[in-house]
């Protein structure tokens, strides 16, 4: 399979290379024309999705769940100094997302679809055109302005401002979906099995990109720019169509005899090596709440019990007691991540409820924000397999009840656990919100004290596209971590 994908971008980037005449003349008879692009498209969701370790470790472990406050970092090592707030550029993520040809998801998933386009098919466009959505959120949210109009066009390609790529993807989503609806009785051939997100089921590809529109929107809700130009798609968001069931959410379930080449979730490498722990943040919030998603969290420690690990520990204290103290004393990965099928989790019918939730009480959708929050809170239990009535009753009326006078920072709470595992999407949530608060690392590199905004550009940018690097620098007013995003401005 590997071999086969290689030939087949080897042979798009060939054909791409020769003039019109040539074609003309020459033109081969297995044209790109007469390949589907299902190969291509599979290693984007693998690659784009995080299911790859290596990319999760980047985008998550050694950033977001440590800045978010999921985990606690015990590992030295000089890729591992996050917590700590080390400020650096921030080179895999833009590689393996971006840069690197042979592995992006964003180059595989261009190619996609182009060969849609050339092949005719607009089904196969729509939903690659979402998935190209979701990609560009997860690079813009981590870099700020990127290249997104030219990339792939060009050796040195522009940085798009932030707010114009906001404002595209909420557009690609629109237009995507109206494009599945308008297509999808024709008789055009799907991705099937390819699809190892959503197995070709549209209505699934529609939920995902309209919950996706939703989640943007709200994290551009504090800039100027909302009321005019982000406003517009929240009030023509049909809430029915949104993801609603454990059925829709978007997950990826390994599977060793299909085509996702990982029989394990990234986690299972991840609680292997024993690099994290859970964090003081997180086992405060799970204890305050009487909160039975500790269990599922989170294994038990040595002596059976949980604690929470404050973030930043000095690199030489995590040296000298890394086995015989850190490693015992608290709370590894739980075994719900680690087994053979254990979903790996893009956005799900929890995390859409909380969504609904904020923009009901911010009046933005109809509905009611403590129905939704309750909705979020059950949803999220059943996700995890908490599904005794009794259980979910106590916790709804307990320390976690409704309340309507701090309703936004339940819900971001609430939001900022359902999200578990995914420290990016957590702690997106926590710069735009400021909730939960998060607590003061034990050491952090001198001078950079708060909680990172963003992560540097790679050096490579600086050297090979130094003019265009610049201009977005200029523009968004520097390339350090505490340089904030276009929509990073509430808190």
């Amino acid at each position: 399979m590997k071999n086969i994908l290689f030939i087949l971008l080897a042979t798009i980037l060939l054909t791409a290379g020769c003039t019109k005449d040539f074609e003309d003349l020459d033109k081969p008879k297995t044209t790109s024309n007469q390949i589907h692009p299902g190969s291509l498209f599979t290693r984007s969701l693998v690659t784009g999705s995080g299911l790859s370790v290596g990319v999760w470790q980047w985008m998550h472990q050694l950033s977001g769940s440590v800045y978010a406050q999921h985990f606690a970092n015990i590992q030295t090592g000089s890729n591992f100094t996050a917590d700590n707030y080390e400020p650096r550029e921030w080179g895999p993520v833009w590689y393996w997302y971006y840069a690197r040809s042979n592995f992006a998801p964003l180059h595989y998933n261009y190619h996609v679809i182009h060969l849609s386009q050339e092949l005719e098919n607009p089904i196969l466009e729509a939903v690659a055109r979402i998935w190209h959505v979701y990609m560009i959120q997860q690079l813009t949210d981590m870099y700020g302005d990127i290249p997104v109009f030219e990339a792939f066009e060009t050796t040195r390609p522009a940085f798009d401002p932030q707010k114009e790529l906001y404002l595209h993807m909420l557009q690609e989503i629109q237009e995507a979906v109206e494009q599945i609806e308008e297509f999808r009785g024709a008789g055009y051939i799907g991705f099937g099995n390819a699809d190892v997100l959503f197995n070709g089921n549209l209505d699934h590809w529609i939920s995902f990109a309209k919950t996706l529109g939703l989640r943007l929107s709200l994290r551009a809700s504090n800039t100027d720019e909302f009321d005019a130009e982000v406003r517009p798609f929240l009030d023509n968001l049909n809430t029915e169509k949104l993801i609603s069931s454990h059925q829709q959410t978007a997950q990826i379930i390994p599977d060793p005899d299909g085509p996702t080449y990982h029989v394990k979730s990234p986690l299972f490498y991840v609680h292997g090596w024993n690099e994290l722990r859970m964090s003081q943040t997180m086992y405060d919030k799970l204890t305050g709440l009487n909160d039975p998603r500790m269990e599922v969290f989170f294994q038990p420690n040595a002596d059976g019990g949980y604690a929470g690990l404050p973030n930043g520990q000095p690199h030489e204290e995590l040296s000298d007691g890394y086995h015989d103290y850190f490693r015992p004393n608290y709370n590894n990965i739980g075994t719900f991540f680690i087994q053979d099928e254990s979903p790996h989790y893009l956005l799900t019918a929890a995390e859409t409820y909380f969504l609904k939730a904020e923009a009901a009480y911010r009046g933005f959708i109809n509905g009611s924000a403590g129905a939704y929050y309750e909705e979020g809170i059950i949803a999220s239990f059943e996700q995890f397999g908490l599904t005794d009535q009794e259980i979910i009753d106590d916790y709804l009326s307990g320390p976690a009840q409704f309340d309507e006078g701090r309703a936004l920072e339940q819900i971001y709470e609430q939001r900022w656990l359902a999200v578990f595992p995914n420290g990016h999407e957590a702690w997106s949530l926590v710069r735009r919100t400021g909730y939960p608060e998060m607590q003061d690392p034990v050491y952090t590199y001198p001078g950079n004290d708060e909680m990172p905004r963003r992560k540097p550009y790679p050096n490579s940018e600086i050297q090979h596209n130094n003019a265009n690097y610049q201009a977005a620098v200029d523009r968004m007013g520097g390339d350090s971590q505490y340089t904030r995003m276009w929509w990073d401005g509430g808190n």
